[in-house]
């Protein structure tokens, strides 16, 4: 792989992982600091478990492209 290539690809993983993690930040200060009623609650609490699995999975797909790095590296 090129270095053009390697930031490419490392910003089609950071940039997807970083803007989920600041959408599970939000959605967690607004579920304990926000309105106490059941449907903003309920908002708050989807959009928390919807943007930790993406962040989930972002991470275990940046995990898996740095082992394959360290593969490339090594061969």
């Amino acid at each position: 792989m090129t270095e053009s290539e390697l930031k490419h690809a490392w910003k089609k993983l950071i940039i997807p992982f970083v803007i989920w993690i600041v959408i599970l930040i939000i959605s967690v200060l607004y579920n304990r600091l926000g309105s106490k009623k059941p449907v903003p609650q309920t908002v708050s609490l989807i959009a928390s478990v919807y943007s930790l699995t993406l962040t989930f999975f972002y991470s275990v797909k940046i995990i898996t492209f740095r082992k394959k790095l360290k593969q490339l590296n090594n061969n």
